[in-house]
């Protein structure tokens, strides 16, 4: 098992996150990378990690998230991260405003690429879009996405208790299981 892999990113509370989910230390790293339209976010990370292990030939990780919302056929999915950047999630509230159908579902992708491939694990988690932005934790979405099974949205959520129950946990589990796997 690897004991530290850098993670392709310019946001430091994604490696903290992937740090604590994974058990080794995640470094964040800044890389330029071409990032391919999709609303698949398996398939924009299986290019990016390629791409990021070609600049830097040593492990790295690379990961997309999605969420999409089951009245918009899957939109924003893969681009909800432009979505966010360009009318932030008051926007997308306001534009989910007269839809009844408030089912979402966020989806993370995490690429692993190493000497032998890329490797892609997904993460996937049910749940409801809110009217309003709750919560101050989090990034991105937390605070308008309300997983099932739960009455608080991600931002409401101690760390501990979202990274239970997230979808990067659920990527991150089977990155982690591959990773143990390979190494016996």
């Amino acid at each position: 098992m690897i004991d530290r892999v850098a993670l392709v990113t310019g946001n430091a509370g994604k490696a903290r996150e992937y740090s604590s989910l994974l058990g080794v230390e995640v470094t964040a790293t800044r890389l330029d990378l071409v990032e391919i339209q999709s609303l698949d976010v398996a398939t924009v990370v299986e290019s990016k990690a390629a791409d990021a292990y070609a600049k830097l030939h040593r492990p790295v990780l690379v990961d997309d998230t999605g969420l999409a919302l089951d009245a918009w056929n899957g939109l924003p999915g893969a681009l909800v991260a432009w979505f966010l950047d360009t009318v932030g999630t008051q926007g997308l509230l306001a534009m989910a405003a007269g839809v009844a159908d408030r089912g979402a579902t966020a989806t993370t992708a995490l690429g692993y690429a190493d000497a032998t491939g890329v490797r892609v694990f997904t993460g996937t988690v049910h749940g409801m879009l809110t009217t309003e932005p709750r919560g101050s934790g989090g990034f991105g979405y937390d605070t308008i996405f309300v997983p099932s099974g739960s009455t608080q949205t991600f931002a409401e959520m101690p760390s501990e208790e979202k990274n239970a129950i997230s979808h990067r946990r659920l990527a991150a589990d089977a990155l982690r299981e591959a990773l143990e796997t390979s190494a016996s």
